[in-house]
């Protein structure tokens, strides 16, 4: 959790889909390109808003996102290869576990930090501008 609403929602979304993903390719014993492609979808929609809300924030995003394009450039990468005979569907699932559980502590962490900063100076600004007005009023 890094206490951004919206982004802790999606990690939870993203964890829950990758448990689901993983008990799917148990259960039927083979890999599951549909449910991999609705992560690997789910995953990238989730890195535009990380991006998106960095960006209303005025937050550098540039080293971030280049951690997101090297990721999913990554796990396309194994998607494609599952493809190939001997794709291995329990490395590519221990790879996003991996890969997501680390950028969190990491990368979001941060990003979540950043994006409090920038809330409260917002609301501390707003505050401020109606102490003022209100005491211009009276």
């Amino acid at each position: 959790m890094i206490d951004i609403p919206e982004i802790d929602e999606q990690h939870a979304h993203l964890f829950e889909q990758l448990d689901n993903f993983k008990a799917s390719c148990i259960e039927h014993n083979t890999y599951r390109a549909d449910e991999a492609e609705a992560l690997f979808a789910t995953l990238t929609a989730h890195c535009r808003t990380e991006e998106r809300l960095a960006g209303e924030a005025g937050i550098d995003f540039r080293r971030h996102g280049e951690k997101h394009r090297a990721m999913l450039r990554g796990i396309r990468k194994m998607l494609d290869d599952m493809e190939n005979p001997g794709g291995d569907v329990f490395s590519l699932i221990r790879y996003v576990d991996y890969w997501f559980e680390r950028h969190i502590q990491e990368e979001d962490r941060n990003l979540g930090i950043n994006l409090k900063q920038v809330a409260f100076v917002e609301v501390g600004e707003q505050f401020a501008d109606e102490f003022l007005e209100q005491r211009s009023a009276g």
